[in-house]
């Protein structure tokens, strides 16, 4: 009797992917053996991806109602490189989070003059320094509202980024995306989404403010962020504001905020030679996500604590985290199950 196909469309192309890449990984150095290549050119392009990504396994104790579960948070990867001097590919995938198969990025990148780079696909819009954390760069096991339920939008669209000489290191990134979701590429519309963010590097701090203009069915919202992070020998940290305007409507502004802290020391703990502290404390007021017929995101602030014991070898690193968040809500607001006060510990493998 044949066997059943249970693979879905999707998984089916990601499984034929990285059986293309296998092979293509595998042709390449005999193509490259008789591809004449410039010499000041060598070191800049491959036809072999450089791959990265992170996975989050945890176990997590809702400390309310006793209840408790294990999941895999995120099983991220990551394909990227250059096929040429100035050009260059993106492509992440979530192959599991929590549970599901998710397709992220997947973008093309010229650099058309010294400084100046088009990008074109789906990515994540160049807004904000919490919304664009990936899971490789989480300092806690969870992220926080801001980067959550605030702001969390990826697109269908181009950019354009221009970095500024070595003596002013500013960034300027501009992007336009469809008004709509990334499931479905083949919708017509008659409105975009558009953002923009500069950031610049000021000895230790990196400081970045920006502005994003969406529509998401019936009212447009402005969107508007400043922020920065630092770092400083066994220290770093960030701070940063959000503020959400709803243009035509009678809802109040929405605002979030983070501010965070970190420090770590090289140590010999068994087979860990690293261990770190951390802790955070963030928040968000009530939230329309100006979808008509949506629930909103209730007000809330938190609070947490944790602390990190790494393995790292070259640039691979293996944590194991321990966090305790308090949670805060505004009155009159009930969480559904899982929001409330938990304990979290986590294993972060990370390439």
């Amino acid at each position: 009797m044949p066997l059943k196909n249970t693979m879905t469309p999707m998984k089916k192309h990601f499984f034929n992917l990285c059986i293309l890449f296998a092979a293509v990984s595998n042709m390449i150095p005999v193509f490259a053996e008789n591809t004449p290549t410039p010499a000041e050119d060598a070191d800049k392009i491959s036809y072999v991806p450089e791959f990265h990504g992170a996975v989050r396994p945890r176990w997590e104790l809702d400390t309310h109602s006793g209840k408790s579960r294990f999941e895999v948070r995120w099983a991220r990867f990551t394909a990227e490189g250059k096929v040429a001097p100035k050009i260059g590919y993106f492509f992440q995938v979530d192959l599991c989070d929590q549970g599901v198969f998710k397709f992220h990025d997947a973008y093309a990148k010229m650099e058309v003059a010294k400084g100046l780079e088009i990008q074109a696909g789906q990515f994540r819009m160049p807004f904000g320094r919490e919304p664009f954390m990936a899971p490789q760069n989480y300092v806690f096991a969870n992220r926080s509202f801001m980067g959550k339920q605030m702001c969390n939008y990826r697109k269908v669209g181009a950019k354009v980024t221009y970095s500024m000489p070595i003596k002013l290191p500013l960034t300027i990134e501009v992007a336009v995306g469809n008004a709509g979701g990334v499931a479905d590429h083949n919708i017509w519309g008659k409105s975009y989404m558009g953002c923009g963010r500069v950031t610049l590097q000021a000895g230790d701090f990196n400081i970045c403010g920006g502005v994003m203009d969406i529509l998401p069915d019936i009212t447009r919202i402005m969107l508007y962020d400043i922020g920065t992070t630092w770092k400083r020998g066994d220290w770093r940290g960030g701070i940063e504001y959000m503020n959400e305007h709803y243009v035509d409507s009678f809802h109040k502004d929405a605002h979030s905020w983070v501010v965070w802290g970190d420090y770590g020391r090289n140590a010999k703990l068994g087979i860990f030679n690293h261990w770190s502290v951390q802790a955070r404390y963030d928040g968000m007021n009530r939230q329309w996500n100006g979808i008509q017929g949506a629930a909103d995101n209730g007000g809330r602030h938190r609070a947490t604590i944790g602390g990190t014991l790494s393995y790292k070898y070259k640039k691979v690193f293996a944590d194991v985290m321990l966090d305790y968040e308090q949670y805060f809500y505004q009155h009159g607001y009930t969480p559904n199950e899982g929001q409330g006060n938990k304990l979290i510990l986590e294993l972060a493998v990370r390439f």
